[in-house]
């Protein structure tokens, strides 16, 4: 059936043909002659079996047909013109919507974006805290950072920083009494659970399995307080409340700082990591590719 499909040179023509019921007029707006509309309707009646047009003494009127292409025609150029003008909004909307989880957003990109804002003032940014990676085809969100493996099947996701867990607490901990220099000293203390999102259930953030893995069996991994985000743990840790299994990614500005310290040198690299991802056609768009350059700039330099 598209195979016989006509131009839709043709049926642009036609169109003009139609809504002025006059060749001359439909020649004038299209810029050629009306021998030229004339050829390109007869061509089109050629195509598709049917007069479209006859003549009633000097008036031009449309047949059954035409009219039944005419409103067919209309609707599909409505459509066409629609489309167009949604893209040109997707290509020069200031408005830029980043999805993010919530850690994410509190611990690294809130505190930041005021330098993407002073270098790009006529973007408009627009923070998403989401666990779930949204639908960036649908067109609702234009860039995500993401915590996971990588694989998003149709986007393009770019590794933007790899991550790292590792027990970790306020150095007033470390020097108090009684300190805290061995894993066996964290019987003294009060482990922060991490039980939010891809967290809740991965053996890196399980105290218990952290602490079997390292000797530890006097230590009950059942008591302490339970978090629902990453920033929620890390904050406490921050504030004294305990010890928690802590991103490094997430944590960076609180280890560089001393608010944080990591401990006993039990540095493990994971296999989930955070991702910038986009749709495939996301580089054209003006305002996307600034704010990505943006990200891997800062993620470099911390």
């Amino acid at each position: 059936m598209r195979s016989n499909f006509p131009p839709l040179n043709g049926l642009k023509t036609f169109e003009a043909a139609a809504r002025h019921l006059n060749f001359s007029r439909a020649a004038a707006e299209l810029h050629v002659t009306p021998s030229a509309v004339s050829h390109q309707i007869k061509g089109l009646e050629a195509r598709i079996g049917q007069t479209l047009f006859r003549r009633d003494g000097k008036a031009l009127n449309l047949t059954e047909a035409g009219g039944i292409l005419l409103r067919g025609a209309q609707s599909a150029f409505g459509h066409l013109s629609r489309a167009m003008d949604a893209l040109h909004a997707l290509n020069h909307s200031p408005v830029l919507t980043v999805s993010v989880p919530p850690s994410v957003a509190m611990k690294w990109l809130v505190p930041r974006l005021e330098t993407f804002r002073n270098r790009h003032s006529d973007i408009d940014v627009r923070i998403s805290t989401d666990i779930e990676l949204p639908s960036l085809i649908a067109g609702d969100v234009d860039i995500a950072v993401h915590y996971g493996n990588g694989d998003y099947p149709g986007l393009t996701a770019e590794l933007l920083v790899a991550n790292s867990v590792a027990p970790m607490c306020s150095p007033k901990l470390c020097h108090g009494d009684p300190p805290l220099r061995r894993p066996e000293d964290l019987r003294h203390f009060t482990l922060l659970h991490d039980i939010g999102g891809d967290e809740a259930g991965n053996p890196a953030y399980d105290w218990g399995a952290w602490l079997a893995r390292h000797g530890v069996a006097d230590v009950d991994a059942t008591l302490g307080l339970r978090f629902n985000t990453s920033a929620d743990v890390l904050n406490a840790a921050v504030a004294g409340a305990g010890v928690a299994i802590g991103k490094t990614a997430l944590a960076v500005d609180d280890l560089k700082s001393g608010r944080l310290v990591c401990l006993f040198d039990a540095l493990t690299a994971e296999q989930s990591a955070y991702y910038v991802v986009s749709a495939p056609d996301s580089a054209v768009r003006a305002k996307i590719a600034p704010f990505r350059d943006w990200l891997f700039e800062e993620f470099a330099a911390n």
